[in-house]
């Protein structure tokens, strides 16, 4: 945490009320989510860390989602279409679902039996671009890269996700 204080009943009603949706817990979550992401003219690389847009997505899960949705992460986050944010949602809820039932932040799907019990065991074999930096993509073979955005080191493949 960058803050850590002790907070009477009040303030914690007020903060958790500030959280942006959560899916395991979130009921309405999907439709909060779409409308803050649309409200937002930053990068959707920068707007997925913002706690106070949706809660709980990281390093990881922020590249990797961005891989999957095939999305530059500097592009402002209000001029993506809604079926994308949408998109994006429905693929957190998947890949949250997935962590909570392997305990393991496992960001790649159609493996066979073999390659998946290699993931879970061996966390170099668990992500599409996450720490990969300087790497070939795994599915079109550019290299991997690494920048720096929220003071948070991102990794994206710039050919699969049209990074200029």
């Amino acid at each position: 945490p960058t803050v850590c204080e002790i907070l009477g009943a009040a303030a914690v009603i007020r903060v958790r009320g500030e959280l942006g949706p959560d899916p395991l817990v979130d009921p309405k979550g999907e439709e909060r989510f779409m409308e803050r992401i649309s409200r937002t003219g930053t990068p959707i690389g920068r707007a997925l860390m913002n706690q106070k847009i949706v809660a709980g997505i990281g390093n990881v899960y922020r590249a990797e989602m961005l891989f999957r949705a095939k999305l530059d992460p500097f592009l402002p986050a209000n001029t993506l279409p809604s079926e994308t944010i949408r998109a994006l949602w429905k693929d957190w809820v998947k890949l949250l679902k997935v962590g909570v039932e392997t305990g393991q932040m496992l960001t790649m799907d159609g493996m066979s039996g073999t390659e998946r019990r290699a993931a879970l065991a061996n966390r170099e074999d668990r992500h599409w671009v996450y720490r990969r930096a300087g790497e070939p993509c795994r599915v079109c073979g550019a290299t991997i890269v690494m920048d720096i955005m929220e003071a948070r080191k991102l990794y994206f493949c710039p050919k699969c996700q049209g990074v200029k």
